[in-house]
């Protein structure tokens, strides 16, 4: 892969040619999580079968049933997740601009040479007093978007929301196959 950059000044790190190359998770990895997490999604008349919705018996159905369906359907939760997340960037417009911040920041500083310092004016700034930078500047920008009620909201809702349909949907007729193949 190259990397094309734009001119830039000295002591400045380039521009990446992409967006996934300045992530801090290496491709590879977000290629095996879509496989292994995202690439076993079931379809939506499945997910969301009228039929095998019932008011569980007692709590060792309850038991089954979350065993089974938190596995079966795990990546439609994922998906779940993932989408009131986005709700509350969408939503939450500080918090966006924080963590764009926060990213860009990280990006920019990850790029620069470990031994070279960046030059600003007249202060010279280290890699470590950059990230130190980062964090002060970081702290108070989180707490002004309210990030600590946004992760409690996504834990609740989609807690609520993944348990709820785990425990009220029946497993499906593989299950009782699964598990008499098991006891043989």
């Amino acid at each position: 892969m190259s990397n094309t950059s734009i001119p830039s000044f000295p002591n400045m790190p380039s521009m990446p040619a992409s967006f996934s190359e300045s992530l801090p998770i290496s491709p590879e990895r977000i290629n095996r999580f879509r496989s292994e997490r995202l690439g076993n999604i079931r379809p939506l008349n499945e997910f969301f079968d009228r039929d095998r919705l019932s008011k569980p018996k007692g709590m060792g159905d309850i038991a089954q049933r979350l065993s089974y369906n938190l596995t079966h359907f795990q990546s439609n939760y994922i998906i779940i997740i993932l989408g009131l997340l986005i709700y509350c960037m969408i939503t939450n417009p500080y918090l966006l601009f924080a963590i764009i911040f926060i990213m860009f920041g990280l990006h920019f500083i990850r790029k620069m040479p470990p031994d070279q310092p960046l030059v600003f004016g007249q202060y010279v700034l280290t890699q470590k007093q950059l990230y130190t930078g980062l964090i002060i500047i970081s702290i108070p920008l989180l707490w002004i978007s309210s990030l600590g009620s946004t992760i409690f909201w996504i834990v609740g809702a989609s807690g609520t929301l993944i348990l709820g349909h785990a425990a009220f949907l029946e497993p499906g007729v593989d299950s009782g196959f699964a598990s008499t193949a098991d006891q043989v």
